[in-house]
């Protein structure tokens, strides 16, 4: 063995050190085969002529040395001139590639009895000459693709009695002879042609292991497949007109995968029955209606069924002899009932796949949890009309994905989840869940991340208290208003062991606009828990004005109390940024007519304008309460909240706030509250600092030093028109 191993390393260092001494091969260039000895790779590349390659490699190699030879994008007008003859060496394998040949001139490639590859792919080449191949006797493997043939003759490939592979896909095939193929092929490729029947050229090709008819324009394959062929292991047939499988692929005993996606099939007709050494079978986007009892009642192998975008109703019963089944995809078909009793005793089925279809029960029920056979962990039920899990996924104990988002679903109950110990991710998103306090009635061990965004959620108290692990927890888009620090008292966030912080995202929840939100976040943090969110607050303002017209809001007159100053930072020090942010979001504006002005006492009308003084001289005129909606023009002020911070230092000192009486002058006719809702954007900050500086919580109507600098809005006309002095007066 030792012996042999240093003859290897002798060889490749032989042919390293020949490579290495010839540099008159320029501007070709050469180096050892990775893993054959005795082999040398030479390329050139960007030749200008075909005479440059024929005169840098003319008698450079000695008989000895196998040299696969690449000539790639390059010129080689001249190709016609000489051959690679006159080069005098040893030539197993021939690539040129990228040449934009657009004819193969058959003197060129006379006398290379031992050329064993030859490659002629991305070029422009409409035909390959008939006695091309008289001189290559041992070629066995050809490759022509991605030119621009639109046919091939009879005799093209007569001669060669040893090919094994020919590789003729992406040109613009339309024809191809009978019997032009030889009977030696082991692997065929005709995809992505014009082809409309493939002509009888397979009908004696019994060594056929692998045929490629994809993306062709083929109506039927009748009589074309080899006739009880013993090897024909793997056809693509794929994105054709297809509208029936032949006849004669019952008799491929051997037939291991199917691909017949993106045809017309209504049925496979029972042909698949006996197909006992099917592994795969991909048979998507077809018209598939009905499947027999009996459809796959050999197929005990069948791992990966692909049935989706089709056209089924039920399964009925044809799953249950795929004993080797494990992942099963029925999605967007037309199911509007699926029993569990369709999988029962699959103990290899992995992933099944029921999303978007019609259903709106589940039923059969997997009563004996011990001897149900089923090991599946993950299970798709999105996209469906479900209203109720009626407790039928009880007995999935080995589940660790469920997906039951965008249904209808409006509770769910512990019988849903029992026995699920191995459950990692939960999804009911997009549903019409009122709580999840049923939740709390059941133990699930393993969840980690559960996702019921987009539901009716409005209260969180105990609905975690089963979860003990649980890291995740999106509620964004609800209309929660309690978020209980009871919620997580029992939760624990783990990475495989790791402790961790939950994370609950409430993007889109009133309860974030809560005045106690600062007082919540700090007990939440206290329980290893995080909350995240961005909230826009709506600040509703009213005033009373004389006559009905639009006004601007009087956002800038809320900046004393909205604008406290920014504790000071020193300068390396990076601030974390915020898990959640409040932006104040002016409301429309509530507007009364100044006859009920009147009976209330000591109300001040509000002086938009010089015009507006001139106006408040004049006599009210009674009339019915108006309300007039001001749009929102002004760009939002932010809050923001964060974690409980340290204590500053003795000689830092805050803005005060505006005294009473200063605040009184300015905004007198308005009266602003806090009111709950809006909208809220997921954000999540990894970023963080060493020493991160924390902002204390603190109210919206109370806040200061921990807002940032809002924006100025920008003053309408009708503003500019009055200078501070008039207003003070």
């Amino acid at each position: 063995m030792a012996t042999l191993l240093y003859t290897i390393i002798g060889m490749t260092a032989s042919a390293s050190l020949n490579c290495a001494v010839r540099r008159e091969i320029s501007p070709c260039t050469c180096s050892p085969h990775g893993f054959f000895a005795n082999t040398i790779e030479v390329k050139c590349e960007q030749m200008e002529s075909f005479h440059q390659v024929v005169d840098a490699l003319q008698d450079r190699f000695t008989p000895d040395y196998n040299i696969w030879l690449t000539i790639s994008h390059s010129q080689l007008l001249d190709l016609a001139s000489q051959s690679f003859y006159e080069m005098n060496m040893n030539i197993k394998t021939l690539k040129m590639n990228y040449d934009n040949l657009s004819q193969l001139p058959v003197a060129t490639f006379q006398n290379l009895p031992r050329l064993e590859y030859f490659s002629a792919s991305e070029n422009r080449l409409e035909e390959i000459p008939a006695d091309m191949f008289q001189h290559m006797p041992n070629v066995g493997t050809l490759d022509f693709a991605k030119g621009n043939l639109r046919f091939i003759n009879g005799n093209t490939f007569k001669s060669l009695q040893n090919l094994r592979h020919l590789i003729v896909a992406s040109n613009l095939l339309q024809r191809i002879d009978a019997d032009t193929m030889p009977r030696t092929l082991i692997s065929l490729h005709y995809g992505h042609n014009n082809l409309t029947t493939l002509n009888g050229t397979l009908r004696h090709l019994d060594e056929l292991k692998l045929l490629f008819a994809n993306d062709n324009q083929l109506t039927s394959l009748d009589d074309e497949l080899p006739l009880a062929s013993p090897n024909l292991m793997t056809i693509f047939a794929q994105n054709n007109r297809i509208d029936h499988l032949p006849v004669e692929i019952k008799y491929l005993k051997n037939l291991d995968s199917l691909f017949i996606h993106g045809n017309r099939l209504k049925s496979f007709d029972g042909l698949l029955a006996r197909s006992s050494q099917l592994t795969k079978l991909v048979a998507f986007d077809n018209e598939i209606n009905h499947l027999r009892r009996d459809e796959f009642a050999e197929a005990e192998r069948l791992e990966d069924l692909q049935l989706a975008e089709n056209k089924l109703t039920n399964l009925n019963g044809s799953l249950q002899n795929m004993k080797g089944l494990i992942i099963a995809n029925f999605s967007y078909n037309l199911l509007n009932e699926f029993s569990l009793q369709e999988v029962t005793g699959l103990r290899k089925l992995r992933i099944l796949d029921l999303s978007h279809n019609k259903i709106e029960k589940l039923t059969g029920r997997m009563e004996n949890l011990v001897d149900s056979g089923s090991i599946i962990y993950e299970l798709r039920l999105q996209h469906n009309l479900l209203k109720s899990l009626d407790g039928t996924l009880m007995g999935l104990n080995n589940l660790k994905i469920l997906n039951v988002a965008h249904n209808m679903l409006e509770t769910i109950t512990p019988d849903d989840l029992i026995g699920m110990e191995n459950l990692e991710h939960l999804d009911v998103s997009f549903n019409k869940l009122n709580t999840l306090e049923e939740l709390s009635k059941t133990f699930l061990p393993s969840l980690q991340s559960v996702n019921a965004s987009y539901n009716l959620l409005t209260t969180m108290d105990k609905d975690f208290h089963g979860l003990p692990v649980l890291c995740t927890a999106d509620l964004s888009n609800n209309m929660i208003r309690v978020l209980s620090v009871d919620l997580v008292s029992q939760t624990r966030c783990s990475n495989h062991g790791v402790p961790n912080k939950l994370e609950i995202f409430l993007q889109e929840n009133p309860v974030l606009c809560d005045e106690s939100l600062p007082e919540l976040v700090s007990q939440m943090e206290s329980f290893h828990t995080r909350l995240i969110g961005i909230a826009h607050c709506i600040v509703p303002q009213q005033i009373p004005i004389d006559s009905p017209i639009f006004m601007q809001p009087p956002i800038p007159l809320l900046k004393p109390l909205l604008q406290p100053q920014i504790p000071m930072v020193p300068a390396p020090v990076m601030i974390q940024q915020p898990s959640i942010v409040q932006i104040l979001v002016p409301a429309p504006m509530m507007v009364q007519p100044p006859a009920y002005a009147d009976a209330a006492a000591g109300m001040l009308q509000p002086i938009p304008s010089v015009q507006g003084i001139q106006d408040l001289q004049q006599p009210p005129i009674a009339s019915p309460p108006q309300i007039a909606h001001i749009p929102q023009q002004q760009p939002y002020d932010e809050l923001k909240y964060d974690a409980q911070p340290e204590p500053a230092a003795e000689s830092e000192t805050l803005a005060p706030p505006p005294e009473e009486n200063d605040i009184a002058k300015i905004i007198t006719p308005t009266t602003t509250t806090m009111k709950t809702i809006l909208e809220f954007k997921n954000i999540i900050h990894d970023t963080y600092s060493a020493i991160p500086p924390e902002v204390l919580p603190m109210p919206l109507d109370k806040a200061q030093g921990i807002a940032t600098e809002p924006e100025e809005p920008p003053e309408t006309q009708q503003d500019q028109s009055v200078n501070d002095d008039e207003l003070e007066h």
